[in-house]
Formats: C-alpha cells, structure tokens, sequence
C-alpha cells in the first residue's frame, strides 16, 4: 500500500521547490524601466510610449539604473548627464541625433554603467567624456565635430567592472584626438577612427587595452599614440593608413610595459609605418616590451619600424 503521509511531503516538497524557482523569476522579471522620448512630444508627456518627454534632459531626470531611454528619430539640442545603468537607445546614428547646446561643455557625459546606442553625438567641447568608475560602452555610434576629443576616458581601475567599450563606432572630425584615454581598461573594437584633428587614439600610461578590427584613416597625427610606461595593449586585425605622421606611435620613459602589434596593415602614412620614440635617458630592455608580429607594409614614406629616436626634454 501506499504512504500517504509519504506522498504528500513529496508533494510538499516539490510545491516549495517550485515556489524557490518561480519567486525570483517574478521578483526580477520586467526589471528594467523603460522611458520614451520624441522631439515631436506635445502635452501630457509622462515619459511612456503613448505621451514621451520631449527631451531627453527630461527623461534623465525621472531615470534610475537599470533604465533604458528609448529615443525616437531627430535632432535633440542639448547636453546629456546620464545617470549611472542607464542606457540612451536611440533609432539609428543617422536617425537619432545629439547636438550640444552649449560647446562649453561635452555632449554627453557617461557615469559608471552609461549606455549609448545608435546615436549621433556632435558640436561639444567634447563629445563623449568618461567618468572615473564603472563599466561604460558606447555601441554603434558617431561622434564628430567637436571641439576637441571626441570621446575623453578618465583614469580608473583596471579590473573588468571599470571596463570602457567601444564597439562598432564611427569617431570623426573632432578637433583634437578622436579618443584619449587615461590609465583605464579599455576594448576598441570594429570601429572607424578617422580625419581627427590630432591622433587618431592617445592612450596615457598604464592603459590596458584590446583593439581589434578598427581603422585608424587620415588623422592629422598618428592613427595611433600609446605609452609603454606600465601598458598592457593587445591589437590585431588593424588598419593604419593615410595618417599624416605615423601609424602607430610608442612612446618611452623608463617603466616596463607591453604593446602587441599583429596581422595589421599600414599604408601611405606620412613619416613610418611604426615609429619608436624614448623621451628620457634609461638602460635596460624597455623595448622588448614592444612585439610586431604578420605586419604588411606598403608605401611609408620613411620606412616600415623606424630606429629608437632619442628625445628628452
């Protein structure tokens, strides 16, 4: 015969095992809060989809993490303070535009867990600027015409919950280096860096950094700057053409450091294709931190990997 008294623990049992399961999915599920904006917007604008603000300044304001702001097609005159895990998604970079109203200022300044999507950001001091702390990305974005960077990185640690990503990103036009970076984790991936007024990317000291499938085109300085002082940068699958000095530039002061350099191509950069500057007197085997591996070259006008050029101040 059967146990009934055994037969309902069973049940029991499996009925709070269900509960465990079921409680938390329900807890977490719908998390994220979801806020509207269209530059088109009239009255009775609560942030939803039926009645959007019509600023994005508006929907920041009434946004906590784990908020993504859903930007509608057009052109948006301001400057974005985005809170920390907040996402602004916008309908396309050619379609969702971010046009500073003050050039005194940057376009949009990303606290730790910012999110930008498919966004055009332009006409600021500069365009995008980075906090010290937290994960940030920008996916799938333009950022040109302005002032000076156009994405600046402050210093942060280098652990991964700091990391910065660049991913599929078009950084143009802008007056000064298309991106400079502070000591920080860092990936740049799949993106266009080009026609900037100063280098293409200008990393500080310290930088640890993964760069690959990016075209470094016809930036007024080096496609690319970095400092082997305490760096650890991996590329590979780069391109470096048309740049008005070097493709890439290394800089040295003294500090060991690491900068790989594989299965990339330069062409038609005006000075070399690598160049290796020591800017203080030092001994030791500092440059064979520097590793270049399945390079091609073509056209440089003053060589492929120039010698160490010796430049104090």
């Amino acid at each position: 015969m059967f146990d009934m008294k055994k037969i309902d623990l069973k049940r029991l049992f499996l009925a709070f095992l269900a509960l465990v399961v079921v409680v938390p999915f329900l807890t977490f599920a719908g998390h994220t809060k979801k806020i509207y904006v269209d530059t088109g917007a009239s009255n009775n604008q609560d942030g939803s989809s039926k009645h959007p603000y019509k600023t994005i300044s508006q929907a920041l304001k009434n946004a906590n993490k784990d908020t993504v702001v859903y930007v509608a097609e057009g052109t948006y005159h301001e400057n974005l303070v985005v809170p920390k895990g907040v996402e602004v998604n916008g309908q396309g970079r050619d379609k969702t535009i971010i046009e500073a109203k003050s050039d005194d200022d940057s376009a949009a300044y990303l606290n730790g867990g910012a999110k930008l999507t498919k966004l055009t950001i332009r006409d600021g001091k500069n365009g995008v600027k980075v906090s010290d702390g937290g994960r940030v990305k920008i996916i799938k974005c333009r950022i040109e015409h302005n002032d000076r960077d156009g994405v600046i990185i402050y210093a942060g640690k280098l652990n991964d919950s700091n990391k910065v990503t660049i991913s599929e990103t078009e950084i143009r036009k802008n007056g000064r280096n298309g991106v400079y970076s502070e000591k920080r984790n860092l990936v740049v991936d799949n993106s266009d860096i080009k026609d900037n007024g100063s280098d293409g990317a200008s990393f500080d000291s310290g930088v640890m950094a993964w760069i690959d499938g990016t075209n470094f085109l016809r930036n007024s300085a080096s496609g690319l700057k970095v400092r082997l002082d305490g760096a650890q940068i991996y590329t590979k699958n780069n391109t470096f053409s048309d740049n008005e000095r070097e493709g890439v530039e290394v800089d040295a002061f003294g500090q060991t450091g690491r900068v790989d350099i594989k299965n990339s191509k330069f062409s038609d950069n005006s000075n070399y294709g690598i160049a290796r500057v020591q800017r203080k007197a030092f001994f030791g085997n500092t440059w064979t931190g520097l590793t270049i591996e399945n390079a091609t070259f073509s056209k440089t006008n003053l060589g492929e990997v120039s010698g160490i050029f010796k430049l104090f101040n």
